[in-house]
């Protein structure tokens, strides 16, 4: 079923009556209190699998809009946080939320801590993730950064130090490490992921289907090393992230749990930009670990990797192409295993060949356009497609971004 256009001419309304005030980059209402904000609104238009929703038949269910409000108490104290609504296929459902709330206190340069929903540094972009105007294409390489798992790795409450080290002229080094919870979202493709495993491995057992669905999760810790040579326009990086959360459920009048870990995620991280142009890459590895009812149900260790380029060919238009491919078992590439379980050799793997072009009409409001063409089913495609999926489809995706 089409999505109605109804969020898509309501941004442009909003659009145009910010038009008519003066541009700025952000409202300061004082020397030391800052406003500032952005909306999007997006379309996806897919062949052969759902991707993110029904995007099949076309869905303008891909908007965001955030408000940023930054306080400098003093030279040494920062006070800052977001609020965000957005959609993105059954995500979301624009209930607005606290994206991140900090409190961050530098005492110098090389320490500093913040403390509430601090966002986790995750490969170079991840902390970026909820600024689509920072982005050159609409999503970043979900062989990295997935959709699905957004609710997962975006914030968590709790805190983090961080600092620069200089090491004069051999370059500095950017650390990160931090410990929460993350305020977990029921409706995220990871949590809905994890329920239509346990309905699975219920029906296996003649249980039936379950009900009144619940996630908690227990921890995630982690850390980042980001290191800039001598080499301008170098940076090299790698990143570390663990996370558990526990799941409870009811199958008629019993009650049963269930558990998952992601456990040893690493992010390798290479991005070097030169004149007007923007070359990345990163390499990834993760063990998925699950528990239903106290049976193990390992997920094997994935691997992602992407390679990335952008050239700014003229002054308003920005050109980028991307190979990002991912394989749900490393050990499993041509998913041998999967036909041995009834199932699609291609749910093993996801391959993207994407180009796009952004639009920087002005310094506040682009427009981006682009086109991926996918061999195979993995991260959780099945997942919008009940109806079973294709090995080769492709999607075309449109947004335009305002910031103020």
């Amino acid at each position: 079923m089409k999505q109605s256009p109804f969020v898509f001419y309501t941004f442009l309304l909003i659009f145009f009556a910010l038009q008519t005030t003066s541009p700025c980059h952000a409202y300061d209402v004082s020397k030391q209190l800052s406003i500032n904000g952005f909306l999007s609104q997006g379309y996806i238009k897919s062949s052969g699998n759902n991707f993110l929703g029904n995007s099949m038949d076309g869905s303008f269910q891909l908007n965001e809009v955030g408000l940023t409000i930054n306080s400098t108490v003093n030279d040494n104290l920062r006070l800052g946080f977001q609020i965000l609504s957005r959609d993105v296929g059954a995500e979301g459902n624009n209930d607005f939320q606290l994206d991140w709330a900090v409190a961050d206190y530098r005492w110098q340069d090389w320490i500093g801590m913040r403390l509430g929903k601090v966002k986790l540094p995750i490969g170079l972009y991840n902390q970026s993730l909820v600024t689509d105007f920072l982005r050159p294409m609409v999503f970043l390489p979900q062989s990295i950064y997935d959709e699905n798992k957004r609710t997962q790795i975006v914030g968590a409450m709790g805190g983090s130090i961080y600092g620069n080290i200089s090491f004069g002229s051999n370059g500095d080094i950017d650390y990160q490490a931090y410990y929460g919870k993350v305020d977990f979202s029921e409706d995220s493709g990871h949590a809905r992921g994890i329920q239509s495993l346990v309905n699975s491995f219920t029906r296996k057992k003649g249980l039936g289907t379950i009900s009144d669905f619940d996630a908690e999760n227990k921890y995630v810790y982690g850390g980042s090393l980001i290191y800039s040579p001598p080499l301008e326009g170098l940076r090299l990086g790698v990143s570390y992230f663990t996370g558990q959360t526990d799941f409870d459920f009811t199958i008629g009048t019993q009650t049963g749990s269930a558990r998952g870990t992601s456990k040893d995620f690493v992010v390798l991280s290479m991005e070097y930009s030169r004149l007007d142009w923007k070359f990345a890459m990163e390499y990834s590895e993760i063990t998925g670990d699950r528990e239903v009812m106290g049976f193990d149900i390992p997920d094997g260790r994935s691997q992602g990797a992407y390679a990335q380029l952008c050239y700014h060919f003229f002054e308003p238009f920005v050109f980028s192409a991307i190979y990002d491919i991912f394989y749900a078992d490393k050990r499993d590439r041509d998913g041998s295993n999967f036909v041995a379980q009834g199932q699609p050799d291609f749910l093993g793997w996801r391959k993207d060949i994407g180009v796009g072009v952004r639009w920087n009409i002005t310094s506040q409001w682009n427009i981006k356009a682009e086109q991926h063409w996918v061999d195979g089913a993995s991260l959780q495609l099945p997942l919008f497609n009940p109806q079973g999926v294709k090995k080769d489809w492709n999607y075309l995706v449109l947004k335009t971004s305002f910031n103020f």
